[in-house]
C-alpha cells in the first residue's frame, strides 16, 4: 500500500502529484422545498465560486433522499454523504447519486455489510472515505496516533480484498498535535489520499489558528489531498479560511489577495467597514490578484505601490491605484464600485 495513488470524486480527482482541494460540510438539515434546494444550489454555487472544490452533507435518514439525489444532480461540485451506523443508509446515498461517501468501517457493523457497500460503491465509480476521529477508535493499548494510523490501515486492507481502492482516509482529533502525529505516521506507510482536519476546533479564532497550525506543517510536508477547516460558525468563512492557507502556502494561486490594515488612531477611512462591504464580492473573483484596502496617509501609498489594485482613504478623498499608478479619485460611495470596475478590468 505504499504506491501513491490516486482517488476520482465525480468530476475531481485527487491524490498524489496534484494540488490539495478544499472541502466544507452543508450546516443545517437537507431542505426538502424546491425553492429551497435551489437556493441551495445557488449557495453552493456561491461557495464554489469561493474556492470550495467539494461538500459534504449529514445522510440520517432515507427520507433525505429526494433532497439528496436533487443536490447531487444540480451541484457545480462533487457532493459527499456523511454515513454513520446504518449501512443501508450507505447504500441508499450511493443510489442517490453521491460522489463519495465518508464511513467509518467499525460502527457500520459485521464486515459483510462493508463488502456490500464496497460493492455498490465500485458499481457506481463512488469514492469512500475511510473517516476515523479520535473519539471513535476500537479499544487497544498502543497510542492513540498509532491506534488511529494502524485502525485506517486494517480498514483499507478490507477494502483492497474487495478489490476496492478508490479510498481516502481522514485521521482527525480535536488535539492538533495529534492530528498531526497520526497524519505523519499514516503517510510514512501508505500512499493512499489524506483528508486533513482538527476536528471541533471551535470558534473562528481558536478553529483557524488550531487548524493552520497543524494543517499548515502537513501541507508543507507534501501530506494531504484535501482539507476541512472546521469552524463553528459559518462555511463560507471554513471555504475562505481554507483557500487562504492554500493560497498562503503556495498551493492555490487563483483567487484575490485582499491586504487590509487594522485599524488604529490614524484612520481617516472606514476600512473596516468598506472591507466588509466588498469582501463577499472579492471572494468570488477567480483572478491571481492582490488587493489592498488601506486607510491612512502612512502605510496606504506604500501598500497601494506593491498591490495589482488599491484603494487608499485619505480624509474625505479615495484614492484608487493600479499597478502602483494613482488612476482615479472618487467619493467614499463610488470607491466600491471603482474597485470592482478596475478589477473586472485587470488582465
Amino acid at each position: 500500500m505504499s504506491v501513491d495513488k490516486q482517488v476520482r470524486v465525480g468530476t475531481k480527482l485527487l491524490g498524489a502529484g496534484l494540488p490539495p482541494l478544499v472541502q466544507t460540510m452543508y450546516d443545517n438539515p437537507m431542505p426538502r422545498d424546491k425553492e429551497q434546494l435551489d437556493e441551495l444550489i445557488r449557495r453552493i454555487g456561491s461557495l464554489n465560486a469561493m474556492g470550495c472544490d467539494l461538500i459534504r452533507f449529514s445522510y440520517p435518514s432515507f427520507e433525505d433522499r429526494e433532497s439528496f439525489s436533487y443536490i447531487c444532480s444540480h451541484s457545480p461540485i462533487p457532493v459527499v454523504a456523511d454515513i454513520h451506523f446504518d449501512y443501508k443508509l450507505a447504500l441508499d446515498a450511493i443510489q442517490a447519486g453521491a460522489h463519495k461517501i465518508r464511513i467509518n468501517p467499525g460502527n457500520i457493523g459485521a464486515r459483510w455489510k462493508v463488502d456490500e457497500v464496497l460493492a455498490a460503491a465500485k458499481d457506481h465509480n463512488v469514492a469512500i472515505r475511510i473517516g476515523l476521529n479520535s473519539g471513535s477508535l476500537p479499544k487497544g493499548d498502543d497510542p492513540p496516533a498509532k491506534l488511529m494510523s494502524d485502525t485506517a490501515l486494517t480498514y483499507l486492507n478490507w477494502f483492497e480484498q474487495a478489490s476496492f481502492t478508490n479510498s481516502v482516509v481522514s485521521l482527525k482529533a480535536s488535539d492538533e498535535n495529534l492530528t498531526i502525529e497520526a497524519n505523519r505516521l499514516f503517510a510514512s506507510q501508505s500512499g493512499y489520499p489524506l483528508h486533513l482536519g482538527v476536528t471541533e476546533a471551535g470558534s473562528v479564532v481558536s478553529a483557524v489558528v488550531r487548524s493552520t497550525w497543524a494543517l499548515g506543517q502537513l501541507l508543507s510536508e507534501g501530506i494531504g489531498s484535501t482539507l476541512r477547516i472546521s469552524i463553528t460558525g459559518e462555511i463560507e468563512t471554513e471555504v475562505q479560511a481554507g483557500v487562504e492557507l492554500l493560497r498562503t502556502l503556495g498551493l492555490r494561486r487563483k483567487g484575490i489577495r485582499i491586504v487590509s490594515c487594522p485599524r488604529c488612531g490614524r484612520a481617516s477611512f472606514d476600512s473596516q467597514g468598506f472591507l466588509a462591504s466588498v469582501e463577499q464580492d472579492l471572494l468570488g473573483i477567480n483572478k491571481d490578484l492582490t488587493v489592498a484596502i488601506m486607510g491612512c496617509q502612512v502605510n496606504g501609498p506604500g501598500e497601494a505601490k506593491s498591490a495589482d489594485i488599491a484603494i487608499t482613504g485619505i480624509g474625505n478623498a479615495i484614492f484608487l491605484y493600479v499597478k502602483g499608478e494613482l488612476v482615479r479619485k472618487v467619493s467614499v460611495d463610488e470607491a466600491k464600485s471603482a474597485l470592482l470596475e478596475a478589477i473586472e478590468d485587470a488582465e
